[in-house]
């Protein structure tokens, strides 16, 4: 007889309240008209107990959700990154990064738009190898994410797309620069400009080169950025190892003008890639420039700098009269920028213009404006850290006395006087006036075998180091110069369009592109690069950067919400990755999946980023990520 089991219940008044009574009934018809048969009185029922009875008579019914299992034989299978591949892939679709890709003309199984995809996100969720990856992508939920099946991702096919991802490189970043401008993600007035160095394993590689980069003496390549003022990068590229900064902007002006035609925008880069070619360059082409001199330069602006003002500002204590050092400085006309930062624009008369022309014609008085800046913090702190730096130079020379001393063959005067300069330079103290002696005398030293060497040495004495040799490096202290081609004119102009108060404001804002290789370097860990092709590094570097763009598009999200109190990119993908696919065998023949039960952390950080749908019940079950 067909039919099904329910769980009945009835009510009752008994005086003032209402009683619920249930009960298990077996539901049925015949002739057309219901019958209902009681199984079982249950009677009065808590609210777990009427959850287990409806689940005993959905089991009853062979419902599909629900059956009968032993604990003791539930066994979890095996765990997936779940929510933080969901939220990289989220942020791919949000930038519709695919769509740089032509579409998949030659009928490929996986197109080159989803193995850029993977690389990215893989690249976002768990840095590794190229080749690792492929075993990588099983051990996340990528496979269902992407439609692409564990079968179809593999070595071969990475390798053979990284060129062909490559060659889109330009049209990735023109897409993000004008996906940007056009959604009001930035005004694209500003950009800003920036080197740093990677590490090659291996000696095959033709772009790397031995040298001297931010890591010492490695072999390795220079990574150039460009980024807009919110981090987006919109131009990148590796150059060969041993690249010198200031031999770069000619390169990068000719590439990006290929890509973006005409620049419009204002570039602002660090004073490492000043020089008077670069800057007339720049100027030839009518490109707007923000950037800053050498600490040195500063010294052919010595006869209008007020050192007598400035040395008046720093005899105040920084902590307890701020704002005594601020009036100080406010009556000789210097403006408050921020943070400590006071600037005045140097007014030149024609016999000036004309004497600084004498010693350096590098400076082109008449069409560039230069700003003096003091920050009274910075000449502190330069202060403090001279002194420390002189004690660590007083430890080499210690060190240093004690290698002479086990000499097995002549030193050279000239020699030992080199290592000291190089030492001194170093250590960044060669302006201050340290006074030393070398004494020459004779040493007996055993070799490796055992044999007497005789050879003549020297020892260095340092002279005692008064306060007053410090007084040509600390004039300077605290002290730099901007400098920048956009007129008076145009100045009120551009800083409205761009709002900001203040070129050394802009200037400023250049520490967003040290950020952003700051990401790429420890979060991103685009180091080591364990290819070696010149396209493949270059691929390489690119994936890194998309993955960069990911991650700094989460975190201006989390910055410009109130309510995390300045949460790392760790912190956030620590939680993120808390949340798997959880595989679940309930017997022999059942296997469930379902995600990890969300924290109201990892609830609050799907709003913020405008994806709390990732888990939501529709587009999990969509997306084969969990099981009924």
């Amino acid at each position: 007889m067909k039919g099904k089991f329910v769980l009945h219940h009835t009510k009752q008044r008994k005086k003032n309240t209402v009683y619920v009574y249930y009960m298990i009934a077996w539901y049925y018809r015949k002739d057309g008209k219901p019958f209902r048969d009681v199984i079982k009185h249950l009677g009065r029922l808590t609210e777990n107990e009427i959850e287990h009875y409806k689940n005993s008579v959905a089991c009853l019914n062979n419902e599909s959700y629900v059956f009968p299992c032993n604990i003791k034989k539930i066994s979890v299978q095996n765990s997936k990154d779940f929510l933080s591949c969901s939220v990289g892939a989220h942020f791919w679709d949000h930038w519709n990064l695919s769509s740089v890709f032509k579409t998949n003309s030659d009928k490929k199984s996986v197109s080159t738009a989803d193995i850029a995809k993977i690389l990215t996100i893989l690249r976002f969720v768990q840095p590794s190898s190229k080749s690792l990856s492929t075993e990588l992508y099983n051990d996340t939920c990528l496979p269902e994410i992407t439609k692409v099946s564990h079968s179809l991702y593999n070595k071969a096919r990475v390798f053979r797309e990284l060129e062909i991802i490559e060659s889109y490189k330009d049209d990735l970043g023109s897409h993000i620069f004008n996906f940007a401008k056009n959604n009001g993600l930035t005004k694209g007035k500003l950009l800003f400009y920036d080197l740093s160095s990677g590490n090659i394993c291996g000696l095959k590689c033709l772009l790397a080169r031995w040298g001297h980069c931010k890591d010492g003496y490695r072999t390795h390549v220079v990574l150039m950025l460009v980024i807009t003022p919110e981090g987006f990068p919109i131009y990148w590229e590796i150059l060969e190892g041993n690249t010198a900064d200031v031999n770069t902007i000619k390169s990068l002006v000719c590439k990006i003008e290929k890509v973006y035609g005409k620049i419009e925008s204002v570039v602002c880069f660090d004073r490492g890639m000043v020089s008077d070619e670069n800057l007339k360059l720049l100027e030839g082409k009518a490109i707007r420039f923000i950037t800053a001199l050498d600490g040195n330069q500063i010294q052919h602006f010595e006869e209008v700098v007020n050192f007598e003002l400035i040395e008046k500002a720093k005899a105040f204590d920084l902590k307890k009269e701020s704002e005594k050092i601020e009036k100080c400085l406010r009556k000789e006309k210097f403006i408050f920028a921020k943070k400590n930062l006071f600037y005045q624009e140097i007014k030149l008369s024609k016999k000036q213009k004309k004497d600084i022309e004498k010693s350096t014609s590098k400076l082109n008085l008449e069409k560039r404006r230069y700003f003096l800046s003091f920050n009274p913090e910075l000449a502190c702190l330069k202060q403090r850290h001279r002194k420390q730096r002189v004690n660590e130079f007083l430890n080499w020379i210690e060190e240093y006395n004690k290698e002479l001393t086990k000499a097995l063959g002549s030193r050279r005067k000239e020699s030992i006087e080199k290592s000291i300069n190089k030492e001194l330079k170093k250590q960044r103290i060669s302006d201050v006036d340290i006074k030393y002696n070398l004494s020459k005398y004779k040493v007996e030293n055993k070799n490796k075998e055992g044999k007497i060497k005789k050879a003549t040495t020297y020892k260095i004495t340092v002279e005692k180091i008064a306060e007053e040799s410090y007084n040509v490096a600390r004039k300077y202290d605290g002290l730099w110069i901007l400098l920048t081609n956009i007129n008076k004119k145009d100045e009120r102009e551009f800083l409205r369009n761009t709002d900001f108060k203040s070129f050394f404001e802009i200037y400023r804002l250049k520490n967003r592109i040290e950020e952003s290789f700051r990401i790429i370097s420890d979060f991103v860990e685009i180091e080591p690069f364990y290819v070696y092709k010149s396209e493949h590094v270059k691929a390489h570097f690119t994936i890194c950067v998309l993955s960069y763009l990911l991650d700094i598009t989460i975190l201006n999200k989390i910055r410009n919400n109130k309510g995390f109190d300045n949460m790392s990119l760790h912190s956030l993908f620590r939680e993120l990755r808390k949340c798997k696919q959880d595989k679940i065998q309930l017997n022999e023949k059942k296997v469930i999946s379902k995600i990890t039960q969300l924290t109201e952390t990892q609830k609050k950080i799907l709003n913020v980023l405008e994806c709390s749908y990732l888990v939501s019940p529709k587009h999990l079950i969509a997306n084969q990520l969990i099981s009924i």
